[in-house]
């Protein structure tokens, strides 16, 4: 990890030291004159508060406001301050579309913060830290889902006072800019002012990770030892930093869950949106100037209307505004056909739920209740009459005894998602690459009444270790949901530490082969076992990447 980068990073930190006594404080240090913990950071002092063994701090600033001139210029770094700014409150979410999570069965889960507003103000990112952290503690950040238009990193089920409780693991989780405020490249069709304008809501994230990499130490983490993780946008965001040379030596473990990523978009593309946003904006190049003067509201109008006219992914995967191969942020595809150097010698955990796509499938409310018969009907339809009959007998000899609802929903996930995934793990399989471990999160959630089983995003608190807490709505809660949620979140943990997950809970966690499609499911009774029955690993590459089959069709 000694590349030209990390060297930058550690003269950066050692510059910071030196600059003047006192400026690293430990995540325990206190100034004796304030009411909650204090840390003076790269521009100035912060004071946040306590939550137990806790010390949080809530909207630190890692870029100005992208109002104005900053609407589409990268981040701009924030000015520096003298006194003490309090860190006790959320900053703005991102300027988005309002959120449609609350209609799924997941969605009360993932509401934000009742204090938080959408808005301009949106570079900034919180911290939770041991109050009594010894040493350089490992760092966990987490990008948020919502694909790349929505969210915010001030949701309660992602709050990292339970991680960080342990006393041995920092949290930090991230906003940054999304859809037309973050994807929207301007850069060859208008230039000028918007040459800079693509991967916006990327730059933002290497951006903070140059906040967490020259600041950290004054929490008590260790640069040097930084984990990114995400869950479904999360995920492809985690993805797209594993591809982004500038974040190369920012980060030094990487956690995908349900969110596969391997190719960006073409420049072609990239200026199709570019130039349907300007229609919807009412402005030609010849007026972009007027784009300055428009609110963040005049921004997400015109967003709407244009995602209006965009051809639709299947759910749950990029429409319209997500990263550009622009040949100077992105250069090359991430996991196309293989990893390229920057994602290289990064260790991977990368896996997704039991069956992801029944979240995606209510409207298709006959799913849910299949027959036998119905179910040949429906696998001979998508998987056609080569590959049916193989599919139907290996998925019925694997979960024997799983209605013929799973068992659909088991195949379409297998299919939409784990194809993807695989791919990404088998693209790190080069050699001298640094190792691959996968997973499935098998336990099964009890809202509509079961029918979901394992749906997407269900691992998310578990992984918090909030299941039992603000997860509890969709996870139940109970004794089983809280060992699961400390196994699992120890997992995570672990990972960030040591780049390995396996713990003394567990099975032997196996290393991820292209070979041995080797992977561990995540359950009451978790197990080491195969990512999907391995002679349909074959079939669903050739259907997804060959035949380009539509399963949502």
């Amino acid at each position: 990890m000694d590349n030209k980068n990390t060297i930058e990073n550690r003269s950066r930190r050692t510059l910071m030291k030196a600059a003047g006594a006192g400026l690293m404080l430990t995540s325990a240090s206190v100034y004796a004159t304030s009411k909650g913990p204090v840390v003076n950071t790269e521009y100035g002092k912060l004071e946040g508060f306590s939550r137990g063994k806790v010390n949080c701090f809530y909207g630190i600033r890692y870029g100005q406001p992208i109002a104005g001139k900053n609407r589409f210029k990268p981040p701009q770094p924030v000015k520096a301050w003298s006194g003490i700014k309090k860190a006790d409150t959320f900053a703005n979410s991102s300027p988005q579309q309002p959120s449609t999570g609350g209609r799924t069965p997941v969605g009360v889960a993932f509401a934000d913060d009742p204090s938080v507003s959408r808005g301009d103000d949106c570079l900034a990112l919180n911290v939770w830290a041991p109050a009594n952290g010894k040493g350089k503690l490992p760092v966990m950040v987490w990008f948020h889902g919502g694909g790349f238009s929505g969210g915010s990193g001030s949701s309660p089920l992602t709050n990292g006072t339970n991680l960080a409780s342990r006393g041995d693991v920092i949290v930090v989780t991230v906003n940054h800019r999304l859809a037309a405020s973050g994807y929207v490249d301007f850069s060859r069709v208008l230039g000028g002012d918007f040459a800079d304008s693509d991967n916006l809501g990327s730059k933002d994230m290497v951006a903070a990770l140059k906040w967490v990499n020259t600041n950290i130490e004054a929490f008590g983490g260790d640069p040097d030892c930084v984990m990114i993780f995400g869950e479904s946008g999360g995920g492809w965001k985690v993805s797209t930093l594993m591809g982004t040379p500038s974040a190369q030596g920012l980060f030094h473990r990487a956690v995908i869950e349900s969110g596969p990523l391997l190719k960006f978009m073409s420049q072609d593309e990239a200026d199709k949106v570019a130039n349907i946003m300007l229609e919807e904006l009412g402005v030609t190049k010849e007026t972009a100037h007027k784009i300055h003067d428009m609110s963040f509201e005049d921004i997400v109008a015109a967003e709407k209307r244009a995602s209006a006219r965009f051809t639709r992914a299947a759910p749950g995967f990029p429409a319209g505004f997500w990263p550009v191969l622009d040949g100077e942020f992105l250069v090359d595809h991430v996991f196309d056909p293989v990893a390229n150097a920057s994602a290289r010698g990064i260790p991977l955990l990368i896996g997704q739920t039991g069956t992801e796509m029944s979240l995606f499938m209510i409207p298709d409310k006959a799913a849910y209740t299949l027959t036998d018969e119905q179910l040949d009907e429906r696998v001979y339809g998508k998987f056609g009459e080569e590959y049916a009959p193989q599919v139907l007998t290996s998925y019925r000899q694997a979960f024997a005894g799983k209605s013929p609802s799973y068992l659909w929903f088991r195949m379409i996930s297998d299919a939409v998602m784990g194809s993807l995934l695989l791919a990404i793990a088998d693209a790190k399989m080069v050699p001298g690459g640094a190792p691959v471990y996968t997973f499935r999160f098998e336990q099964e959630s009890p809202i509509m009444e079961g029918k979901l089983y394992s749906p997407h995003t269900l691992e998310i608190p578990f992984v918090f270790d909030t299941a039992n807490e603000e997860g509890k709505v969709i996870t139940g809660g109970g004794p089983e949901v809280k060992k699961l949620a400390s196994d699992v979140s120890s997992v995570w943990v672990q990972f960030a530490k040591t780049g390995n997950p396996s713990i003394p809970a567990l099975p032997e966690w196996p290393e991820y082969s292209t070979r041995n499609c080797a992977t561990m499911h995540l359950d009451v009774n978790s197990k080491a076992g195969t990512y999907m029955p391995v002679d349909v690993v074959p079939i669903m590459h050739d259907l997804v990447f060959n035949k380009g089959v539509n399963f949502f069709g």
